[in-house]
């Protein structure tokens, strides 16, 4: 059997287990599988059973449902299908491999699953620099306004960078704490 007439077999394979699915579940659990039959290359060409479970075990992954429902566990697929779970984790990690799939990914969890990805509340700088959500719109108020960052008194007055220059002791120190001072007011400035 190839590859692709292996797609109709995996899928009644999965459906036909009592996994108490949604109609979410259904939905993209198919969406799953079709994406996965219509790789034209780094495609698992094993056998149906190990597919299937392969596949119930991505679709879990993605959506934390072995957290709640043991028969969601690794161990629970591969002992309704009668295969190894060593076998399932290793087919599901190349099959998550081909669709560059990720947990919390959007293209197969649920809607609840996907809006939870913690990774939403973050945002990446033209600089580099990785900040929360609730930061963007003082960063760009300040951009606006060409307003500097507010940096603490106690590092304003120089309490920290205040030394004794005439020994190497003391320059190294200096040299440690000018950097403290730069990472504290990078730090002030994604506040």
């Amino acid at each position: 059997m190839s590859f692709k007439e292996k797609e109709k077999p995996v899928a009644e394979l999965v459906f036909s287990f009592n996994l108490n699915y949604t109609k979410e579940d259904k939905m993209q659990l198919s969406k799953l599988i079709q994406a996965y039959f219509r790789k034209r290359a780094n495609y698992v060409n094993s056998s149906v059973e190990n597919l299937a479970g392969a596949l119930l075990w991505v679709y879990s992954r993605i959506n934390f449902l072995f957290q709640h429902d043991d028969s969601w566990s690794q161990q629970g697929i591969a002992g309704m299908i009668g295969i190894k779970p060593k076998t399932i984790s290793n087919t599901a990690s190349r099959i998550m491999d081909a669709l560059n799939i990720d947990i919390f990914d959007e293209r197969f969890a649920r809607k609840d699953v996907a809006e939870k990805d913690p990774r939403n509340d973050f945002f990446m700088t033209p600089s580099g620099f990785i900040v929360h959500k609730d930061q963007i719109k003082e960063l760009i108020l300040r951009k606006m306004i060409n307003e500097p960052p507010k940096f603490s008194e106690k590092e304003d007055s120089g309490e920290i960078t205040d030394h004794k220059e005439d020994s190497c002791e003391n320059t190294a120190q200096k040299e440690s704490n000018t950097h403290i001072i730069k990472n504290k007011k990078i730090n002030e400035y994604f506040k």
